[in-house]
């Protein structure tokens, strides 16, 4: 099983986080990947330059425009089933590969 290191950003309360990581892991464990997951509260922290080479990809759980050197993968289907939860697995699965 692979490891994935995945920043899970947006401007969640952390209960919010807490529930989304764990499904998350769910998710990626399905794949075969193992989801290490680092969250980030975007309005507390804007800055995200300092986890460009601890991790492999930016998980967007909102709205937010970022910038980063890291692929930033659209994480609205985390928070919703129905918004396109599916390529958002696929575009998790193809980093690193």
């Amino acid at each position: 099983m692979r490891e994935l290191k995945i920043l899970l950003a947006g401007g969640l309360n952390s209960a919010k986080f807490e529930k989304l990581t764990k499904e998350l892991e769910s998710l990626m464990i399905k794949e075969e990947i193992k989801a290490l997951i680092t969250t980030i509260n975007t309005y507390e922290q804007e800055d995200l330059t300092s986890f460009d080479n601890s991790h492999d990809v930016i998980l967007l759980a909102g709205t937010n425009k970022i910038e980063s050197k890291l692929p930033i993968v659209n994480g609205m289907g985390l928070l919703y089933a129905w918004m396109e939860r599916d390529k958002m697995i696929k575009e998790l699965k193809s980093i690193g590969t």
